[in-house]
C-alpha cells in the first residue's frame, strides 16, 4: 500500500476492498489503511478539532490549497483511522462545491462498510462527514479559509429606517390603545423575526443534544451551534472559535471568570480595580472574590462630565493590581469609554483586564484584537437574540490556564472512579446541556447586526437621542446624566425633581411608552450622583422620531402638571 493516503485514491480503495469477503478481512484492512494517514501534529488534538459524537476520539483539520481543501485528520482507534483515511483520500483536494456533491453515503455502500460497523461506529462516521461538510459549506461562504487579524465585514444592505417591519412586537396596540412606543432598550433589545424563525425551526425540525449523539438531529443541532460560535468569533475578530465560550449571560460569564481564573491567581492583599460606572454583575462577583481571597477592591471615579478619571486610575496603577474590570459602555451615562487606552495601561503594569461589553456589542464595532481585552463579556438579549445565553471571550492562553468552574457532563474527556481529566477550551466550561437553541439563534442575530452596519445603528441611536434631549432640556426640574450625545450611545437618563421616579415610568406607560426607572443595577453609580433612582431612556435603530415626538409630549405633560 503507498505511503500517502493522499495518492490512495477512492478508486483503488474501492477495487481493494472489493476483494475482500469476510469481515474480519475488512478490519484489517481499514487498519492498515489507517496507518498510510499522514501524521497529525500532537498541537491540533484539540477540542476544536475534535468531530464530537464519535465513540472513538477523532480530529479533523483543513487548510486551502489555491481553490481547494485539503483535510488532514487521525483518531485513537485504529479501525476508525481506516475510515478516517477513506474521507481524507475521497474528500481532498477536491473545491467545497466539489466536496458537498460528492456522493460520499454512495461510497460507503459499494465499500459494505454498514455490513460489519457497530452502530455506534456508524453514527460516528456520520458525525465525521457532517464536520467535513460543514467546513465545505463555511469555506463556500467566505473568501478566506482561515481568520486573518481584522475581520472585513460584509457591507450592509438593509436601510436603517426599514426595518421596524422585521419586528413583530413593535407594530403591538395596548390594551389602552396606545401603539407600543418601547424604549427600554438598554434593559433588553427586540427580536427580528430571523430570530424567532431560527428558533422556531430548530424546535420543529431538527432539536436534539449536541455535541454527544452521532445521529442525524444531533449532528445537525451540533453544527448549527458550532456555526453560532464561529460567527460570534468572526463578530468580535476572536482568533478562534476555541476562545468563545457560551454562559448563561453577562452575569454568568462574569462569574466564571471570578471563580476559575479568580480563585485560581488573585491572592491575599491582591488589589482589582473597578470603575463606578460598573453594572451589579460586574461588581458583586469581584467583593466576592475579594471576600473569599483576601483582596482589595479599588474604584476609579468618574469626572464631572460623566467620564472616567484616567488621572486617578493611572495613579492607583501598581505592582499590586492583578485585574481590571471595567464596562465598555455605562448602562446608566451611555458613556463610550477608552478601553484600549486603560488596556494597554493595566498591562504595562501587569493585570489582566475584563471588559463588559453587554451595552457595547448592540451598537459599535466590538473587536477584541484591538481592544487587546482578556476577557471580554456580553449577554444575547442585548443584541437581538434570546435571553439566557452569552459569551464570554477570552484570550487562549488564559482560558489554558483556568480550570473548569462547573463539573459534570460534555467538560470532561474522560472520567474514572478515581477521578476526570477535563476537557480543552471552550468545552471544559460548558458543563451540562448548553442553552441550544438559544445560542443557534445568536448567528441570526449577528447577521441581522451586520446587515445594517453598527455605524448606522449608533448614528440613528444618537439622532434620537439628541432630539429628546432637546425637546426637555429647558423645562423646570429636569435634570439629566452622561456626556454629549457623540460621546455616548442612545441613552438618556434623568430626574424630574419633585417627581418619583417610579410615578414618572408608570405616567409614561399610560401612555405606552416604555422606559427603565429605578437604579438600573448601577447603585454606586447613583450614590456618586447623589440619587435614589433616575428614569432612562434608550433609543435603539428601530425607533421612530415619532414616538420620540411622543416622550418628549408626554414629559412636558408630567412637568406641567406637576404638583
Amino acid at each position: 500500500m503507498n505511503s500517502s493516503i493522499h495518492s490512495v485514491g477512492v478508486d483503488t480503495i474501492r477495487e481493494e476492498m472489493s476483494d475482500l469477503e469476510t469481515a474480519e478481512e475488512r478490519v484489517g484492512y481499514l487498519i492498515e489503511l489507517g496507518d498510510t494517514l499522514l501524521p497529525f501534529e500532537e498541537s491540533e488534538k484539540s477540542e476544536g478539532n475534535r468531530v464530537l459524537g464519535c465513540q472513538s476520539m477523532v480530529w479533523l483539520t483543513s487548510k486551502r490549497k489555491g481553490d481547494e481543501i485539503v483535510f488532514s485528520a487521525t483518531s485513537d482507534a485504529p479501525m476508525v483511522k481506516g475510515l478516517v483515511a477513506i474521507l481524507v483520500g475521497a474528500f481532498s483536494f477536491k473545491k467545497p462545491e466539489q466536496i458537498l456533491a460528492f456522493p460520499i453515503l454512495q461510497l460507503f455502500d459499494e465499500l459494505q462498510l454498514k455490513s460489519f460497523l457497530s452502530p455506534l461506529r456508524s453514527n460516528g462516521l456520520y458525525s465525521m462527514v457532517q464536520k467535513v461538510l460543514s467546513i465545505a459549506e463555511l469555506q463556500l461562504n467566505r473568501s478566506e479559509s482561515h481568520r486573518t487579524a481584522t475581520f472585513i465585514r460584509p457591507s450592509p444592505d438593509k436601510s436603517v429606517n426599514d426595518c421596524r417591519v422585521d419586528f413583530p412586537i413593535l407594530g403591538r396596540i395596548l390594551p389602552n390603545g396606545k401603539s407600543l412606543a418601547y424604549l427600554d432598550n438598554a434593559a433588553t433589545s427586540q427580536r427580528p423575526n430571523t430570530v424567532i424563525q431560527v428558533m422556531t425551526e430548530a424546535y420543529e425540525k431538527h432539536f436534539s443534544n449536541v455535541h454527544r449523539s452521532g445521529h442525524l438531529l444531533a449532528a445537525e443541532t451540533t453544527l448549527a451551534m458550532e456555526a453560532s460560535r464561529q460567527s460570534i468569533a468572526d463578530f468580535i475578530n476572536a482568533r478562534s472559535k476555541d476562545e468563545i465560550v457560551f454562559t448563561a449571560g453577562t452575569t454568568a460569564s462574569i462569574n466564571l471568570v471570578a471563580r476559575a481564573w479568580g480563585d485560581h491567581f488573585i491572592k491575599d492583599g491582591d488589589e482589582i480595580l473597578l470603575t463606578e460606572m460598573e453594572h451589579h454583575s460586574n461588581i458583586v462577583p469581584w467583593q466576592q472574590l475579594a471576600e473569599r481571597k483576601g483582596a482589595i477592591i479599588r474604584w476609579v471615579p468618574i469626572t464631572g462630565s460623566f467620564q472616567l478619571d484616567l488621572d486617578a486610575y493611572v495613579k492607583m496603577l501598581g505592582p499590586r493590581v492583578k485585574l481590571v474590570a471595567m464596562t465598555a459602555v455605562s448602562n446608566v451615562l451611555g458613556t463610550i469609554n477608552p478601553v484600549r487606552q486603560f488596556v494597554d495601561l493595566a498591562h504595562r503594569a501587569g493585570a489582566v483586564v475584563l471588559v463588559d461589553a453587554a451595552q457595547a456589542i448592540p451598537h459599535a464595532d466590538v473587536d477584541v484584537q484591538a481592544m487587546d481585552a482578556d476577557f471580554l463579556v456580553f449577554s444575547g438579549h442585548k443584541m437581538l437574540g434570546p435571553t439566557g445565553i452569552g459569551i464570554l471571550y477570552g484570550k487562549r492562553n488564559l482560558l489554558n490556564a483556568m480550570p473548569a468552574f462547573l463539573g459534570g457532563g460534555n467538560m470532561i474527556q474522560a472520567v474514572t472512579k478515581e477521578g476526570f481529566t477535563q476537557a480543552e477550551v471552550p468545552h471544559r466550561f460548558e458543563a451540562g446541556t448548553a442553552a441550544i437553541v438559544e445560542a443557534i439563534a445568536l448567528k441570526p442575530a449577528v447577521d441581522y447586526l451586520l446587515s445594517i452596519g453598527t455605524e448606522a445603528i449608533l448614528a440613528k441611536e444618537r439622532l434620537l437621542c439628541e432630539k429628546a434631549f432637546k425637546g426637555i432640556e429647558s423645562l423646570p426640574g429636569v435634570r439629566m446624566f452622561g456626556p454629549k450625545t457623540d460621546e455616548k450611545t442612545g441613552v438618556l437618563t434623568f430626574v424630574i425633581d419633585g417627581i418619583d421616579s417610579q410615578q414618572v415610568g408608570h405616567l409614561l406607560d399610560e401612555q405606552g411608552i416604555a422606559i427603565r426607572v429605578g437604579h438600573h443595577c448601577a447603585m454606586p453609580l447613583h450614590q456618586r450622583l447623589g440619587l435614589g433612582a433616575s428614569c432612562r431612556a434608550s433609543f435603539y435603530f428601530y425607533n421612530t422620531l415619532e414616538e420620540v415626538n411622543r416622550f418628549v409630549e408626554a414629559i412636558q405633560a408630567i412637568v406641567k402638571n406637576r404638583r
